[in-house]
Formats: structure tokens, C-alpha cells, sequence
């Protein structure tokens, strides 16, 4: 095989999914539900409602032929996509019940009662159809829609009739098996939503018929969508319409246990049967695989079919290279997990799939490369600022490339919820691969899975030419002192010897001992890991505990130096006295009135301090840097849940400006934040 058909889960198939609970449940409650019964199975397109569906007929019918202890289930299969094409949804409607009625008439066994009824039915049907077109061409007016089953529709009234005096005769009959009628209604968001919204609408007046079952996939945003004319867009105060209106039509919601998809199961099979990667020395890794497919794509059984397809024609094209002479791509694990991450990528995030190609190592992304994408338009935001200064204190937005990245997801709104994901994504390639061999892997990826890509683009993608990108960045300090004169266009003298000095000396304390801190491009090990970005960053077991840069500011150049606070010192800034070096709040709030409740600043980074120093004037001695590695380290792992949060200081900020003035919430909130962030209100050190 090499291609997955999109098509729902045949009867008696195996379930990769493993949702055999959900359904035999669903199942077991039809079985011995009272009627009328309306039963809704939600899920967003591609999410397996009409798998599911399937299943659930498929083990009625095991219930017909093996089960003698209850009466059988009569079912009826109708696709109402398919008899809406050409049609009004009054004339749609009409045609679903004239199919019922035609596969009820099918189980009575007298054909001379069969054909009667038949003939009558039509006779009604062209009636009902005449009100129908009338309706649906605008002759009848407002009026006719909606009381298009009431008393004055008396053809429709009576075809209605009919169904129920139908499915109440066949239960008589001697010769009939069935006890209950389960009629399945699929693919109703295939149709254009307002539609749909007035199909479901004239549906729900044949619903309530003694005996019978329906079972209709929907998806709750399509009937959102289709009620936008009667209700304006979905709001929190006027929600409870929306749902008002399903819940007279849906006595059961069920929804698609997405959450609970096998993934890896699923796709772990689907790659089996295109054969994607075989190797009998090393298989794929399952869960790395489940981890890029959660992180991307999610688990939509739909857009994991077009990742398997995707997948099937990249190995075609790998092997008839290769038949041809040329290096077989996929020859090793890691070749064939970077392309199943970078077709997750392509189909989950083109734009995102699109940077790469730009630049394929990205942990050179910066605010260069996102001004080229966004013009900076997220700024014009009014919430940019506390936005983003929230974000660079989370791990998934602490570094440049990551900042660029929530710079560009935040311009697009359909990024934006999803850019702690991309974020998650890109770092498990960071983490999960070789450093020195991680944007080989990717270039190699982008250059095979180009022709799956849809871009909307002029220039489509095309492999990014062999050194086109700094393969050695992040590698130590030599390349960061290279980019730190790049971004600062080349400065005469910049940065200084005795800048420089101070770095150097930082990064040497870190690497000796008891620090024993190695470079993030190291294959040694270590608690303490070094990375060269904007600013050289140390990690200490995974969690960031410090920075050193290089600025040129208004007043020259200078070093400045992060770390983290400790809650021996009340999680305030340090003044070391005899050095003469005080730190401040890296982000602070001011001009604080109770009155007005105003506050000005942010509180982002709230964890750290941090200072400037001009080594031209001032040194900054072993033993300082010493202490604040030891006191970051043991507060970020000792103490990390007593350190001052953002989420701490959201709750004051937010009592402080809601709570009324004689509460102990607001008394607390302006105790803490008045004073909390007085410049004078740091803790000393005789050092």
C-alpha cells in the first residue's frame, strides 16, 4: 500500500484508535434506551464521526445475527450531504424522509401493502415538494418556512404522519424481526452551515417518533456558524442560544474522545502500512512520534491521513532516487524522524514550515527575521507590550529564537493560541537531536518534503542552497562574539577588551570547578549548560538561572549581568556594599495610586534581577559571580516554589485595581506592591 484513502472505518475493520469503550457504551445505551431518541455525535471535521458511526452499525448487526435474546435493530444510513446538492433544505428534508419511508417499506414482507403505501407517499412527495419549491424560490414567503410542518401544510403533515403510522405497522407485523429503527444521519457538516442550521431545524419534527433512534454527525461549530443570521456572532452572554438550540434537537451529546486517540497506535500502523521506514537494526521512537503529532497537528485522524499520504510519496521519490544512483535519504532513524516532523510542521504550520526554510538552523531567529515577516503589525496590538513581556518570563519564550517565533505567531491569530506548541515542537528537535547535525537533518528534510508543500508564496520552496545559513552559531563564544558584532552593524572597537574580560571570566568560573558547566553544543554532560544567544544564558538542571551580555546603551557600553532572586533575601534585588554593585528588579511596577488604581510598568521576568556595568570602570569580582551562580542554583531548585511569580503578582495587580478598599485583598495587594518594588528596598551584602 501506498496511500491512505480518506474514508471513514469500514465495517469489522480494526480500530487503531482504540475507542472501543466510547463505542461499545453508545452501543450498549441505544440497545436499552427509551424513544423517541436523538442522540448527537460532535466532533470537528476528520475527527471520526462517521468511523464511529460505522462501528456502531457494524456491532447492531453482530447484535441481529448473533443476539436472540432482544429483537433486532432495523437501520437506515442516510448521507444528507448528498441529498442536499441542487436542493432547498425543505426539499433535502423531503427526500430523507421519502428515503426512510422507502427502506422501512423494504421489511414488510406483503409487496401488494408495500407498493400502496408507495404510490401514496409520492402522491404526498409531490405535494410536499411544490410547498418545498415554492419556499425555496421565495413564492411562499417567510410565513410558509416556518410553518412549513404546521396545520396549514397538510401534505408534509401527512407525510409525517405517515412515517410514524409506518414504523408503528411494521413493529405489528408477525413477520417482523425489529424492535427498535436506528436511522444514522451523516456528513450534515459537509453542507454550507446556514443550510445545515435549517435542515437540522425541519428535521427535528420527525424525530419524535415512537421506536426509532437517531443518530446524526454534527459539529457543533457548524451550527454555530449556520445560526449567525438569527443570533449575530457567538458571545458569552448570548452562548446559551446557540446551545438552547441544540438541546432541542439532541437529547444526547456525545463528543469524540479526541484526547483519549491512541495517536501512536494510529499513525505507528498507517507508517507500517506504507512502509515509510524499515530497519531492522532500529525502529522509529513512538513516542517522539506521538509527541511532534500532539504539538502539531493534534489528533485528527483526517490530517493524519494526509501526513501518512505525504509520507508515501516522499518514500516513493527517496527510493527511485536511490534506484537511480543517488544516497537513499531515509537510510537511518533520525533522517526519518526530522522528515515526519517536518511534514507535521508543513501541514499543521506552513508559515512557521516556511521560516525554516528561510533559515533552517533556528536558533539564529531573531527580531530581524520576524520584522521581515511582520512589519512589526503585532505591536500595534494595545496589549503587545504586557503580552510580550509575560511571555519572554515562560520557558518557551526565555531565548531570541523563541521570541522571534511569538513575535510572528502573535500577528496571525490563528498562530497565536498555538505558539507555546510551535514553540514545544521546535524544542524537541533542539533537545531530541545531535546539535552539530540538527540543521543538516532539517535542510535534508525541507529539500524532500518541498514538493508536499502548499505555500502561498510567489517562489515556491525550494532547498536552501549548502551554506546558506551560520552552521556554527551557538557553538561557543567565538561565533557569539561574531553575531554580537553583526547585530550591532560593526562598531569600531565594540565590544571592549575589558567587556570582554568580564564575559570571558564569567564563562571560565562556570567551566571550572565545582560549576564543571559545559556549552549547550557539547556532547558532555553536565547540570550547568552554557547557550550562545542574544545573550549567553546558563541553564542549571534544565532551568534558567542567569545571563551575560553586551550592550552599547546611551551613556556607552556596557556588561549586564541576570540572576536569580532568592527568598532568603524576600526574593528582593541585591546591593553587594563593597564592590559597589546593586541590582534592580529586571521589570518593575511604579507610580502606583490607590486612588486611581493605576500602575505603570511590567512584571515580567519577575524571578530575576539584573545590573549594569561599565568594565571600564568598574571590575566584577570572582567571588560575586560565584555567590550568584551558588544562590541562583539552590533558589531555582531548592526554593522554586517560594519564588515571587508573575501568577503571584497578577492576583495582586488584580485585587489592587477590582477589590473595593476596605477588603483584606486590596489592603494586601497595595502593602505588598508599594513596597515590593521600592528602588531603596533591596537586601544588602557585606561583599
Amino acid at each position: 500500500m501506498v496511500g491512505i484513502v480518506d474514508e471513514a472505518l469500514k465495517p469489522g475493520n480494526e480500530d487503531a484508535l482504540k475507542i472501543s469503550s466510547y463505542r461499545e457504551s453508545l452501543v450498549d445505551f441505544i440497545k436499552r434506551t427509551d424513544t423517541p431518541m436523538t442522540i448527537g455525535v460532535q466532533g470537528e471535521w476528520g475527527s471520526g464521526k462517521t468511523s464511529l458511526l460505522n462501528q456502531i452499525w457494524n456491532q447492531l448487526e453482530d447484535f441481529n445475527r448473533n443476539d436472540n435474546s432482544i429483537p433486532d435493530f432495523k437501520q437506515i444510513w442516510i448521507n444528507s450531504w448528498e441529498h442536499s446538492l441542487l436542493c432547498s433544505p425543505e426539499e433535502s428534508l423531503l427526500k430523507i424522509i421519502n428515503e426512510i419511508i422507502q427502506d422501512l417499506l423494504i421489511t414488510d414482507t406483503d409487496k401488494n401493502r408495500a407498493e400502496k403505501i408507495s404510490s401514496g407517499v409520492q402522491n404526498i412527495m409531490k405535494g410536499a415538494l411544490r410547498i418545498g419549491g415554492s419556499v425555496a424560490f421565495g413564492a411562499a414567503g417567510t410565513d410558509a418556512v416556518d410553518n412549513i410542518f404546521q396545520e396549514s401544510s397538510n401534505s408534509i403533515k401527512e407525510l409525517r404522519a405517515q412515517l410514524s403510522l409506518l414504523v408503528e405497522e411494521i413493529k405489528t407485523l408477525k413477520t417482523n424481526p425489529f424492535g427498535k429503527v436506528i436511522i444514522y444521519v451523516d456528513d450534515l457538516d459537509r453542507i454550507e452551515p446556514r443550510d445545515a442550521v435549517r435542515i437540522l431545524e425541519l428535521l427535528k419534527n420527525i424525530f419524535n417518533i415512537k421506536d426509532c433512534v437517531f443518530v446524526l454527525a454534527i459539529d457543533y461549530q457548524v451550527v454555530v456558524k449556520g445560526l449567525k443570521d438569527k443570533f449575530g456572532e457567538q458571545t458569552q452572554e448570548n452562548e446559551w442560544e446557540f446551545r438552547a438550540f441544540f438541546d432541542k434537537i439532541i437529547q444526547l451529546p456525545f463528543t469524540m474522545p479526541m484526547g483519549n486517540y491512541d495517536i501512536a497506535n494510529y499513525v505507528i500502523d498507517l507508517l507500517s502500512k506504507i512502509d515509510f521506514y524499515s530497519n531492522e537494526k532500529e525502529e522509529l521512537d513512538n513516542d517522539l512520534i506521538k509527541n511532534f503529532v500532539e504539538l502539531s497537528i493534534g489528533g485528527n485522524p483526517r490530517s493524519i491521513k494526509r501526513l501518512i499520504n505525504s509520507l508515501a510519496l516522499i518514500k516513493i521519490f527517496n527510493d527511485k532516487q536511490a534506484e537511480e544512483g543517488a544516497s537513499a535519504v531515509l537510510k537511518d532513524k533520525d533522517t526519518a524522524m526530522i522528515m515526519f516532523a517536518m511534514v507535521c510542521l508543513q501541514i499543521a504550520h506552513p508559515e512557521i514550515y516556511e521560516m525554516l526554510a528561510t533559515e533552517p538552523n533556528f536558533t539564529l531567529w531573531d527580531d530581524e527575521l520576524a520584522y521581515k515577516i511582520t512589519q512589526k503589525k503585532e505591536e500595534q496590538d494595545s496589549s503587545w507590550g504586557k503580552n510580550f513581556e509575560q511571555a519572554k518570563g515562560l520557558d518557551d519564550f526565555d531565548t531570541s529564537w523563541e521570541q522571534c517565533l511569538f513575535r510572528v505567531c502573535y500577528s496571525n491569530p490563528r498562530y497565536r493560541a498555538k505558539a507555546s506548541h510551535i514553540s514545544q515542537f521546535l524544542t524537541v528537535l533542539e533537545n531530541e537531536f545531535d546539535k552539530e547535525k540538527l540543521s543538516e537533518l532539517i535542510l535534508t528534510g525541507l529539500g524532500q518534503t518541498a514538493v508536499t508543500s502548499i505555500t502561498t508564496k510567489e517562489n515556491p520552496n525550494i532547498r536552501p542552497p549548502k551554506g546558506s545559513f551560520k552552521r556554527h552559531f551557538n557553538s561557543g563564544y567565538d561565533d557569539w562574539l561574531v553575531r554580537l558584532k553583526e547585530d550591532y552593524k560593526n562598531p569600531l572597537n565594540f565590544p571592549s577588551p575589558e567587556s570582554e574580560e568580564v564575559v570571558q571570566n564569567w564563562i571560565n568560573i562556570l567551566k571550572g570547578e565545582p560549576f564543571n558547566a559545559v556549552d549547550s553544543m557539547s556532547e558532555e554532560e553536565s547540570d550547568y549548560v552554557i547557550k550562545y544567544a542574544g545573550a549567553i544564558s546558563v541553564n542549571y538542571k534544565k532551568k534558567k538561572i542567569g545571563q551575560i551580555g553586551i550592550e552599547r546603551k546611551k551613556d556607552g557600553e556596557k556588561v549586564r549581568i541576570t540572576a536569580t532572586k532568592h527568598p532568603k533575601h524576600d526574593n528582593l534585588p541585591l546591593i553587594f556594599t563593597q564592590s559597589n554593585i546593586e541590582f534592580t528588579h529586571l521589570r518593575k511596577l511604579y507610580d502606583l495610586d490607590e486612588k486611581t488604581r493605576e500602575c505603570k510598568g511590567a512584571y515580567g521576568f519577575i524571578g530575576f534581577m539584573h545590573t549594569y556595568i561599565d568594565a571600564k570602570k568598574h571590575s566584577l569580582p570572582d567571588k560575586i559571580i560565584k555567590f550568584l551562580i551558588e544562590e541562583s542554583s539552590d533558589a531555582k531548585t531548592n526554593f522554586n516554589s517560594e519564588l515571587i511569580s508573575e501568577k503571584k503578582i497578577e492576583q495582586y495587580v488584580e485585587a489592587f485595581k477590582n477589590k473595593r478598599e476596605d477588603s483584606d485583598e486590596f489592603k494586601q495587594a497595595a502593602q505588598f506592591l508599594t513596597t515590593y518594588f521600592e528602588s531603596e528596598n533591596n537586601k544588602k551584602i557585606d561583599m
